[in-house]
């Protein structure tokens, strides 16, 4: 075949399996959404903010190591008086939007008291690019360990740079990762934060999570007159999903739900299964973050449709997620795209997060959970399927991350408490996250604050119409904190 049409081919598959195929459902990489912006200020001037880099260690703890790299950042200076406090975003696993330092609920705040607002991005996320590609050798700096020196170094920068006075007070904020990254900061530089405000910070990191289901189950229920009947319907179309995939041919489920390739082992179907439960858990950890958006009223109005059996409603919402492509479960697949080491300046979570999570943290979202605080069956569990993805991905036979170390470096639940006497953490009901989180009645944390009805990070992002009236309420609590701080 001539070249050239052999290239116009390949180009066109490309283009038809983009159009036409989506990938599966991936909780490591999927439930990573970058926190929603809104602006509010007209008179701020946006052309007068920019991203800008700065030098960074590679290794901040090798001294015989003197590589460097570019670090990006932001500042927002049109609110500073040149003597107020310094509000210091802290980023977790993804891009630095410009937009962190000009449309989030702490810009608000700062707004008021004349604060200057900075932000570093994370090390090897957006474009922080610490080495040539995401090979495993070139993985070994990313932790949370370096990245919390990194925001050291970025804060003593700032404070050289705006000659910021000794008596301005800093406070660092943080959601989700970034929220433990404050909390961490806090414990481990206090002479460098004066106050934390860490949102949704999973900072008891747990290799089994498997109450992250329990928790969208709870949601659920609490939707409304037919929460239960929800539950429920999605228990009994679940049963019959698994009653299909143990079958030969798995019960012919590839038609059925509009696969891209049959189902050819267990791991498939782990996959399968666990993007049929990562419907609901996206929307649930999300919920109600933007008027319009699918949230959980809209899937339990389908669920219990009585016109149509249980198993219907689950495949209406699985092809609205669809939204008429096929959809790749292949186990193969989603790990081939775990190995895809060229860096990205636009992953969200990507291969870097998945290796954090099988060093340092685990958190993985098994359906190891009974079958009586959760709905979505037993088919994706921590062992082997959770745990088979690092050493599939990486290479390392039995690797395992070693969160009793994480927790030993930090304190986990159990943080000495005169380190978090200035640290407020706040939570939401259906957060499935707050699971791993400090919450009310933690003896080592006097500072706690749990929002009912509200989801993951909401309290860092400005309200809208469709917010509830707790997370105002909230936010009132915070800003009072902050103030006491300053």
């Amino acid at each position: 075949m001539n070249k050239s049409i052999l290239l116009l081919v390949l180009v066109i598959v490309s283009i038809i399996g983009s159009i036409e195929s989506k990938r599966a459902f991936n909780v490591r990489t999927d439930l990573k959404k970058p926190l929603t912006f809104r602006h509010f200020d007209d008179k701020l001037d946006y052309s007068a903010i920019n991203y800008q880099w700065f030098t960074q260690s590679v290794d901040h703890f090798n001294p015989a190591n003197s590589a460097t790299f570019q670090q990006r950042y932001l500042i927002n200076d049109q609110y500073w008086d040149g003597k107020g406090p310094v509000f210091i975003m802290i980023n977790g696993e993804g891009p630095m939007d410009i937009n962190t330092v000009t449309q989030l609920q702490f810009v608000v705040w700062a707004q008021q008291v004349n604060a200057l607002v900075v932000s570093l991005e994370h090390r090897y996320y957006g474009a922080s690019f610490v080495t040539e590609d995401l090979s495993l050798e070139n993985l070994q700096w990313l932790n949370s360990a370096q990245a919390l020196a990194d925001n050291a170094v970025f804060r003593n920068f700032v404070a050289q740079e705006y000659n910021v006075p000794s008596t301005s007070k800093w406070v660092s904020f943080g959601g989700s990762y970034s929220g433990a990254l404050t909390s961490w900061f806090r414990i481990k530089y206090p002479h460098l934060v004066d106050a934390t405000i860490a949102s949704s910070a999973p900072v008891n990191p747990e290799v089994n999570f498997y109450q992250y289901l329990e928790t969208v189950q709870t949601a659920l229920q609490a939707s409304g007159p037919s929460g239960n009947e929800c539950v429920e319907n999605i228990a009994i179309a679940t049963q019959k999903i698994q009653a299909l995939v143990s079958q030969d041919n798995y019960g012919g489920v590839d038609q059925m739900f509009n696969l891209c390739t049959p189902i050819e082992n267990q791991n498939d179907v782990a996959t399968f299964m666990q993007s049929l439960a990562g419907n609901f858990m996206g929307v649930v950890q999300y919920n109600d973050e933007e008027p319009g958006q699918i949230d959980i009223n809209y899937l339990c109005n389908i669920m219990t449709n009585q016109s149509s059996d249980p198993l219907t409603n689950y495949i209406q919402i699985w092809n609205e997620f669809a939204n008429g492509e096929c959809v790749d479960v292949s186990y193969s697949s989603m790990i081939a795209q775990n190995q895809n080491v060229t860096n990205d300046e636009n992953a969200v979570g990507g291969r870097m997060w998945f290796y954090q999570t099988c060093v340092e943290f685990g958190y993985y979202q098994s359906s190891d959970a009974p079958t009586s605080n959760q709905p979505f069956g037993n088919l994706f569990p921590f062992q082997p399927y959770q745990i088979q993805q690092c050493a599939d991905t990486f290479g390392i036979p039995n690797m395992y991350p070693n969160v009793n170390w994480t927790i030993t470096e930090y304190g986990g639940l159990n943080p000495e408490p005169s380190s978090v006497d200035n640290t407020l953490y706040v939570n939401g009901s259906n957060d499935e996250w707050h699971n791993l989180a400090i919450l009310p009645g933690n003896p080592n944390a006097k500072n706690t604050l749990f929002i009912n009805g509200t989801s993951h990070c909401a309290d860092m992002m400005i309200p809208t119409s469709v917010s509830p009236a707790t997370l105002t309420q909230a936010q009132q609590v915070i800003f009072q904190f902050i103030q006491s701080q300053i």
